[in-house]
């Protein structure tokens, strides 16, 4: 072998050894204990604009079918519809636009009898529980209407408003307007408003341009600071044209996931609240980040687009980024929630409907907004990052909070389409140590995968296989399947509340070891002089999968056979008797 070619082959096997390397590097450090900020559960809204069969549409493929359809259906409002609002956590819901709201006539539509007017959509977010909220008209002389239609939100349906925008997309759709333009009416409008809902705490947003540019926002500072509660953003990985909605092609993909993370969305996100942060330390003025999403080219009615497993990683990334700027991101709107766009929900024109692999994401994601769940700081982090089709990207994107009962939740993205990638997740906590509650994921065969009309669905969210991961107190190892989104979470070991001496007097009599046909051997050293129950459960603490109740003389031991567990996995062991109550845990390992 010549000095060249040995060369050659150590460099290829440094490379090599390199690149397997990488698998693990991914690693991140949550600080439960400095837990504060609650995540505001508007960032899991969408937007509800009358554009496409979003309300109606031809053979019933609308939200409003009609009190007369035989689809199910509440007030004309498809049944299933509201269902999938309340299943996948939809927290928000802005209407009615987008663009729109600039010429909707809100009084002429109170009550129509074949669409969805201002009462059937506070009836709508009342059945749901998704916040209402309501876009006016841009301009000054819009301002008498503008506060009417506040009026007979709040005081004829007794609905308690939150936010009110002023106006949608001035710089485009909404007039055409400079910002100076813009600030005269919108103080106008903001004037009215306020004087007249003092006392009712409605907080008024202003449109701004696309993207929120600092030119805008630094305008509004300098001579409306204590005037605006809110900005509207909108910003989409906008490609209507150019790329596909259906199998999209790796390079196509490889953008998208890389603009919804490193590209475009974080760093104008951090740029925003960067302005934000300079020009309002207190903190009162929030984003409205109102229009996001993936906007590819349509499947044919100029609106519904293929809704496929890359929007899914896509809308994840977006998430992550705006839970983890929860302190200034107030609200989001997904574009939109019903045929429309990188939609939640799509129905075809024989009225079938599809829930779609977002759809899934914002159900998986339903703990960060739940619960009162807040925010889990990073410490320390270090993800990997890839190069495909020329974009330098974060493979792996993760997010944690924890809830008022102590569980935290933590969700991970993968957007490597050809590799599995592990991520070691260590936490700072005061809790001594956890269990895996719940441990799930999202994936599919390719990018493309959609849910079909007329079929099984292809994504779904699935158990993760327990060998994908592992729990040790408070270190959690897990491999994440490529293309994948999962949810992993954890709750503290139960502690007892007998008194600790006697406890741990008892429990240490005991031992639990496992044998080689996955059955579970529970012995004491001790005579117990009461029965004492062991139960045996799954890695969530509370599905029972064997028990029994003996009592345990002269130190004798008791098997729970194995034919019972049918997977390699971690196991929960609760043994309970007179002042003894304690919890091991033992892995199947074959």
């Amino acid at each position: 072998m010549s000095i060249l070619k040995g060369t050659k082959r150590s460099a290829m096997l440094l490379v090599a050894v390199m690149a397997i390397s990488s698998y693990s590097q991914n690693s991140v450090t949550y600080n439960v204990n400095d837990a504060n900020l609650i995540i505001p559960p508007g960032i899991y809204g969408v937007l509800m604009e009358r554009l496409g069969r979003q309300f109606t549409g031809q053979n019933s493929s609308g939200l409003f079918v009609g009190t007369n359809s035989p689809i199910k259906n509440t007030n004309g409002m498809r049944q299933d519809v509201i269902d999938g609002f309340i299943e996948c956590g939809v927290t928000a819901a802005e209407w009615p636009g987008g663009c729109a709201a600039n010429g909707y006539n809100w009084s002429a539509n109170k009550r129509p009898g074949n669409d969805v007017g201002v009462d059937r959509f506070i009836e709508f977010c009342k059945l749901t529980g998704a916040e209402a909220i309501i876009v006016g008209k841009p301009n000054g002389t819009d301002a008498a209407s503008n506060l009417a239609f506040c009026q007979y939100v709040v005081d004829s349906l007794k609905y308690p408003l939150r936010w009110f925008k002023i106006g949608n997309e001035v710089w485009g759709c909404g007039g055409n307007k400079n910002v100076n333009a813009y600030k005269g009416d919108y103080t106008t409008n903001y004037d009215r408003l306020k004087n007249y809902f003092s006392e009712k705490n409605i907080k008024i947003a202003g449109s701004i341009n696309y993207g929120g540019s600092n030119e805008w926002m630094n305008s509004f500072f300098d001579t409306h600071n204590g005037r605006i509660d809110g900005f509207e953003i909108h910003e989409y990985l906008y490609f209507p044209d150019s790329y596909e909605s259906v199998n999209p092609p790796d390079n196509q993909y490889w953008d998208i996931v890389h603009r919804a993370y490193d590209g475009q969305i974080g760093p104008n996100l951090r740029r925003m609240v960067n302005t934000l942060n300079q020009r309002d330390p207190q903190n009162k003025v929030k984003l409205i980040f109102d229009e996001w999403g993936d906007w590819l080219k349509d499947v044919g009615d100029g609106w519904e687009q293929k809704a496929t497993l890359m929007d899914a990683l896509s809308a994840s990334e977006h998430l992550h980024l705006f839970m983890q700027h929860s302190s200034r991101v107030e609200v989001a709107g997904l574009a939109q929630a019903v045929s429309v766009i990188h939609s939640l929900m799509n129905i075809n024109t024989q009225a079938q409907l599809v829930k779609t692999p977002t759809f899934y994401v914002f159900k998986m994601f339903k703990p960060h907004h739940l619960n009162d769940a807040k925010v889990v700081p990073t410490t320390q982090s270090n993800f990997e990052k890839i190069n495909k089709s020329g974009k330098n990207l974060q493979a792996v994107t993760s997010f944690a909070s924890v809830d008022k009962e102590g569980v935290v939740s933590i969700s991970f993205s993968n957007v490597d389409k050809d590799a599995d990638r592990s991520v070691t997740v260590s936490l700072n906590s005061n809790i001594a140590e956890y269990v895996v509650k719940s441990a799930e994921v999202i994936t599919g065969p390719a990018i493309g995968s959609a849910n079909e009309y007329n079929q099984a669905e292809q994504i779904n969210i699935k158990p993760l296989d327990s060998n994908k991961y592992n729990l040790n107190g408070k270190q959690l190892s897990v491999t994440l399947p490529s293309k994948s989104v999962a949810m992993i979470r954890l709750e503290p070991m139960p502690v007892s509340v007998e008194p600790q001496s006697s406890l741990l007097k008892s429990a240490a009599t005991f031992s639990v070891k496992t044998g080689a046909d996955r059955s579970v051997f529970i012995s004491s050293s001790a005579s117990m002089n009461s029965p004492v129950t062991v139960s045996l459960y799954g890695i969530d603490g509370r599905t029972l999968i064997d028990r029994v109740s003996t009592q345990f003389d002269n130190g004798n031991s008791i098997c729970l056979p194995g034919n019972k567990l049918k997977n390699k996995g971690i196991y929960i062991v609760r043994i309970q008797g007179e002042n003894l109550s304690f919890t091991e845990q033992v892995v199947i390992s074959r």
